[in-house]
């Protein structure tokens, strides 16, 4: 039976009571106990269902009013069925110690017409989705795909945009497929990592390469005069990789214009001595997975046509331990015209399509890898996504993803998407383009979790 808790804080942001146009809701707002207790659960029930709310929400607006450590992630967001006319969905809360509180009573009326025409849209919208067809989403509008990915989030699904989905643990491997090729005939390999004050980290990417059996590579870091440390530990790091034959690393370490030309500025000393046919680059903070390059090295040897090729990442923390899992949304749910859900660190290019780009784009701080990859698109690439595991991001303080967003970030984004539509995106459009690749993210992460890889 529930109780009263005078501790126990809650607010119901949305819905407002009243009518709703449709006969689902996303019921989303804070709770927290003030006294010290643990939120285990909350649920949302009315006389159709009931369910379980994803708890953990960041809400730092809560904190100049609540200087309670629990109020920064109080956030709860519940995806909920409503049955035809007026109905009562009660919101019931479990502590740590075994009691229930009810903190909301919503008085929510629903449409009472269209249940069949609805059910026939929702299967075409469901058969579509698991497909893969981007048309499916067409069939929802904005409050019914939101009532989607919130029912994917509280089942575990989406990923992209959750950086910490479980608690820290050793990052998992990937199970490659057997290989087929010899690594005598696999195309050689040109990786470059731009690195500027990342000693904490340097090390750790650079053995992520060369720790690899496989195509010949070569790595070269181009660091942009360290004062951290990098160069002692570079020199140190070419005495444990010495160049044989198959592998090499090389590094220069100098004032650049930023990371764009950084890049640029590798893959030129790289080429001075015959170039290699693929390419990538690898941030300085990040990691590939064991076994990755002959995977990809051999796709491309059997896959003549493909250009460019990337896969899923890891999500890891400061420390190196896995907090979570990018799965890439599959091509034709993701438009690389409105927002780019590749994983950098997993993508790879042949010389080609890049000598036809011109390299990077200097002018760009934020979001080069975005533009190099609108212009790989533009210029006729062939791109392949492979249902793998090929490399680890590592969220920190640091990072640049973190620290440029509002500078740098979001104004190249603008840029990127009036360049491709031609004139500016509305937010209505973003959130469509962004919630397709989203969603189609989540069902390959449930797939993934059954044992299927699409």
């Amino acid at each position: 039976m529930a109780e009263t808790d005078p501790q126990l804080l809650a607010c119901v942001d949305t819905p407002a009571p009243g009518e709703l146009p449709a006969r689902r809701a996303v019921i989303s707002g804070w709770c927290f106990h003030a006294g010290g207790r643990r939120v285990m659960a909350l649920h949302a029930s009315n006389p159709r269902e009931r369910r379980r709310a994803r708890l953990g929400g960041p809400r730092q607006d809560l904190c100049a009013h609540f200087p309670h450590p629990s109020a920064a992630s109080a956030g709860f967001t519940v995806a909920l069925r409503l049955p035809a006319g007026e109905s009562v969905t009660t919101l019931e809360a479990l502590l740590d110690d075994g009691s229930r509180h009810t903190i909301a009573e919503l008085r929510l009326r629903a449409p009472a017409h269209g249940v069949v025409a609805e059910r026939i849209r929702l299967a075409r919208f469901w058969c579509l989705a698991w497909a893969g067809n981007p048309a499916g989403w067409d069939l929802l509008d904005q409050g019914e795909r939101d009532f989607q990915l919130a029912r994917a989030d509280v089942r575990g699904w989406l990923n992209i945009g959750r950086h910490v989905q479980h608690e820290p643990r050793p990052p998992e491997t990937e199970t490659f497929p057997a290989p087929r090729l010899d690594p005598g005939l696999l195309p050689r390999l040109d990786l470059v990592t731009p690195s500027f004050n990342q000693a904490g980290f340097l090390a750790a990417t650079v053995r992520s390469v060369l720790s690899q059996d496989g195509p010949r590579l070569r790595l070269h870091v181009q660091d942009g005069a360290s004062t951290d440390g990098s160069v002692a530990l570079l020199q140190g790091l070419v005495a444990e990789f010495p160049d044989n034959g198959r592998r090499s690393l090389t590094w220069d370490s100098r004032p650049d214009a930023g990371q764009g030309a950084a890049i640029n500025a590798g893959f030129a000393r790289l080429t001075d001595a015959a170039p290699a046919d693929l390419m990538g680059y690898l941030n300085s903070d990040d990691l590939l997975l064991p076994g990755a390059l002959h995977f990809v090295a051999e796709y491309f040897a059997r896959h003549p046509k493909i250009d460019v090729l990337y896969g899923h990442r890891l999500i890891l923390d400061e420390a190196g331990r896995q907090t979570g899992r990018w799965l890439s949304p599959r091509r034709s749910c993701d438009d690389l015209r409105m927002v780019d859900l590749i994983p950098q660190e997993c993508l790879f290019w042949r010389r080609r399509i890049w000598e036809r780009v011109g390299g990077i784009d200097e002018s760009f701080r934020f979001a080069l890898d975005w533009d190099l990859l609108q212009r790989f698109q533009a210029a006729g690439a062939v791109f392949a996504r492979v249902p793998r595991f090929l490399g680890a991001f590592r969220m920190h303080p640091a990072q640049k993803t973190q620290a440029w967003m509002e500078s740098d970030g979001t104004p190249e984004m603008e840029r990127l998407r009036t360049r491709a539509f031609g004139s500016p995106v509305s937010e209505a459009e973003f959130r469509r383009g962004m919630s397709l690749g989203q969603f189609d993210s989540a069902l390959v992460y449930a797939l993934w979790k059954r044992g299927w890889r699409v």
